[in-house]
């Protein structure tokens, strides 16, 4: 009777470990199910991402020959532009040259004796306010001669259309 209830309790203890094992693989199915259903949204979401990129790259390689384009139909201009920059600087050395050479002159032309320079400068400062004075004068006499002109102009113009009676 022992061996009876001991092959009974044993055939129970497989019975529900057989259960359990079905529930077991039941729940793996399903987890190997739902991530064979991700691994294939992933391939088509990396498809559409490839195709993506690929269309990306194409673009980024049709700008990139646009730009090395122009960069070349550029390189005159910036030629022409660092010729110019040269040209401006000979230019800018020459003036340059010769504004010493004139400073230099000036300066040789210039006495040294202090009181002759002072003397110099003076008189210059005497003969700046005759010189506005006739300026001014100059100018008075120039506005009464345009001023008169006109008149002048007018009367001839009024005698010649006027007949005499």
């Amino acid at each position: 009777m022992i061996i009876e209830i001991s092959v009974a309790v044993v055939a129970i203890a497989f019975a529900a470990l057989v259960v359990f094992l079905i529930q077991t693989l039941r729940s793996v199915s399903d987890l190997l199910g739902q991530t064979n259903m991700v691994i294939r949204e992933m391939q088509e979401q990396m498809n559409g991402i490839s195709t993506e990129a690929v269309e990306l790259l194409r673009h980024t390689n049709e700008v990139s020959v646009d730009v090395r384009n122009k960069l070349h139909s550029i390189d005159s201009v910036v030629d022409s532009v660092k010729n110019i920059g040269d040209a401006v600087q000979e230019v800018t050395s020459s003036v340059k040259q010769a504004s010493t050479a004139v400073a230099g002159t000036i300066r040789n032309s210039v006495p040294k004796d202090p009181k002759t320079a002072g003397e110099t400068a003076q008189h210059v400062l005497q003969t700046v306010p005759i010189v506005i004075e006739l300026w001014q004068k100059w100018r008075e006499r120039k506005k009464a001669e345009k001023s008169a002109r006109p008149d002048e102009t007018h009367r001839t113009a009024v005698s010649a259309a006027v007949p005499n009676r």
